[in-house]
């Protein structure tokens, strides 16, 4: 397996998209793998080297405003997205491998099959998420104001309806936010299956303060890209389903 920075990737916009490629003599089909908010390329390396040890080429890419992509941010990561898609077709069927945000990019973008890890896909923020992204803003986004995540996920728009094969990953004690979405994202896309990781994840605590109480479900969401089992998950479900595809 070869691993090599990418630098022929390009938006419509023109900009370059950094990016990290692990290819294959003859790979089966290509998946790009999407960071979340505030995350990076760098982040998901484990995730594309699941997705890859089972025989798909997995291109890691840094959307606007994230890692050493240096476009603005915006709903403009939507086009990067479909750039990267573009690029893994030379490999057969594309896939997206996204977590939070890129979760919720991946069953959006036009991929044969996806797979969302903890999609940001929600009823209504909770006031802790909230607080979160207002008062304790990640180094690793360069966004115009603490919290604009909030801006970002109603320009996006909603997840369309679509009938392709998705998989929805998320932690056993997750956001409650977030598990309350999968209800809707099922309705909307019937060939979503949901399955839940159960090993290694933190336990709930017990406290009088609700931020405290929340921050272990924060933490399983953002750290479900590090789980061993997640990322064995998803590498498996998009070998099996490409080849289906």
């Amino acid at each position: 397996m070869d691993f090599q920075r990418v630098t022929d990737l390009a938006a419509p916009q023109g900009h370059a998209i950094p990016a990290f490629l692990f290819s294959h003599t003859s790979p089966h089909g290509g998946a790009v793998i999407c960071h979340g908010y505030g995350g990076s390329k760098e982040q998901m390396l484990g995730v594309a080297a699941s997705v890859a040890e089972k025989g798909t080429a997995a291109l890691v890419i840094d959307l606007c405003g994230h890692g050493e992509n240096t476009a603005p941010i915006g709903p403009a990561m939507r086009d990067e997205l479909e750039a990267a898609l573009a690029y893994v077709r030379r490999f057969g069927r594309a896939a997206v491998v996204g977590h939070s945000l890129g979760g919720r990019l991946a069953l959006m973008s036009s991929a044969d099959v996806m797979v969302a890890m903890s999609p940001s896909v929600m009823m209504q923020m909770s006031p802790q998420g909230k607080w979160m992204f207002e008062n304790l803003p990640s180094p690793g986004v360069q966004e115009p104001y603490s919290g604009y995540v909030l801006e970002l996920l109603e320009k996006l728009g909603p997840v369309p309806p679509h009938r392709r094969p998705c998989l929805l990953l998320y932690s056993e004690r997750d956001l409650q936010a977030l598990l309350d979405g999968a209800s809707g994202l099922q309705t909307e896309l019937p060939l979503a299956e949901k399955r839940i990781v159960s090993e290694d994840i933190r336990p709930d605590v017990q406290h009088e303060n609700g931020l405290i109480r929340y921050l272990p479900r924060w933490f399983n969401h953002s750290e479900i890209r590090f789980n061993r089992s997640a990322c064995e998950i998803a590498g498996t479900w998009v070998a099996e389903h490409l080849e289906k595809a």
